[in-house]
């Protein structure tokens, strides 16, 4: 009894080790096809694995401790045609792998700029009808991956300065100053026609708030079935030429949800801009009848070749106006990043960035009307 009692522990102890021998690890670097340079910020998966990895500044990559066996592998580049192989991983090998991305050439010289009037047909454009707008399509959902897998793997907080007031005719009263501190990893859960939902009472504020989607919903393809894309043209903006991917909510959606646009910078596919308007006006509470229009315009602050953060928020109220009121005056609000940290920062960047608050940032401040950039002119 004794003698088969020692032999299960020994198996027993035997175990780890054998199942700790059982693994390997791969090591590659991803380079670009045309200009044979190292591409940072590639996005390395084995979906198999549920496994996401950047490639460094360098382009290089290294995954550890995966199981033997054969696996699917993709790498994926803002502005490349992902690479789809396979690798073979043996017990205590380290297997290598070079991957050349091919630049994805956006051709736009003959495509229709199309206004987007309904939406009878939502969801991804057709890429054999419509390849360019597929392809646009395609690269705002990789910008929202990305920063999806940055809030994962490098999680950040950072502070915003935020100014709230009305909006006349000449300036802006600035009638509260505060900050919000905010997580990376924090999203709030995108539903269809239910952008616009009453503040609960434990909050200790009445009223409704517009639940405006993030960058990481863009990927999610619940919002991507909800809305019609189109190309909407190209503008020149900070020396650099922008491409311009409209969308709209599904005619289906009766209740209000977002239009919007997203401007794509031309040469890196990277998102410098989103601007976002709520739909179906019309179908909101009925406390909230004065309001014809909501517009939210949010900007990205680079941090490094590939990776950026959310900059700058600008957002106004239009409001119907009153009987005998001449004068329109709006709700707006102003945000701006004023530090990032990053518990463990990505290879190239600072651990911590910041910026000194805007001066005329105060309560009872009145700020020149061109201060909130987002408002007609």
């Amino acid at each position: 009894m004794m003698k088969a009692v020692t032999a299960l522990l020994a198996l027993a102890l035997a175990t780890p080790a054998l199942q700790a021998q059982a693994t390997g690890a791969l090591e590659g670097s991803v380079r670009s096809a045309q200009a044979d340079v190292p591409l940072s910020y590639a996005v390395v998966s084995i979906p198999a694995l549920s496994l996401e990895r950047f490639s460094d500044p360098q382009g290089r990559f290294t995954l550890s401790a995966l199981r033997t066996g054969t696996y699917d592998i993709v790498v994926r580049r803002i502005g490349y045609t992902p690479y789809r192989g396979r690798v073979q991983i043996d017990s205590g090998v380290t297997a290598k792998l070079l991957v050349t991305l091919q630049q994805i050439p956006v051709r736009l010289a003959a495509t229709t700029v199309r206004a987007l009037a309904n939406c009878p047909r939502p969801g991804v454009p057709d890429a054999r009808t419509d390849p360019e707008v597929a392809a646009l399509v395609g690269l705002l959902r990789e910008n929202a991956d990305r920063y999806r897998l940055l809030a994962s793997q490098y999680p950040f907080i950072y502070l915003q300065i935020r100014a709230i007031g009305d909006l006349g005719e000449r300036d802006m009263f600035v009638s509260r100053v505060d900050t919000l501190l905010v997580k990376s990893g924090t999203r709030t859960i995108y539903a269809p026609g239910r952008v616009v939902s009453r503040v609960p009472e434990s909050q200790g504020v009445s009223g409704y708030t517009m639940i405006i989607p993030t960058l990481v919903d863009l990927a999610d393809d619940l919002f991507t079935r909800n809305h019609c894309y189109a190309y909407g043209g190209t503008v020149n903006e900070d020396e650099e030429t922008w491409i311009r991917l409209d969308v709209r909510a599904a005619d289906r959606l009766k209740s209000p949800d977002v239009h919007g646009s997203f401007y794509l910078d031309s040469a890196t596919a990277e998102l410098r801009r989103m601007s976002l308007t709520l739909s179906r006006p019309d179908r909101l509470p009925r406390q909230l009848n004065r309001v014809v229009g909501v517009d939210v315009v949010t900007t990205f602050l680079a941090i490094a070749d590939g990776l950026s953060v959310i900059d700058k928020v600008c957002a106004v109220n239009r409001l119907r106006l009153p009987p005998r009121q001449v004068v329109a005056v709006t709700p707006a609000e102003l945000q701006q990043l004023l530090v990032y940290e990053f518990t463990d920062p990505p290879p190239d960047v600072r651990k911590r960035g910041a910026r000194l608050p805007p001066n005329d940032w105060q309560s009872g401040a009145r700020l020149e009307r061109k201060a909130v950039w987002c408002a007609d002119p």
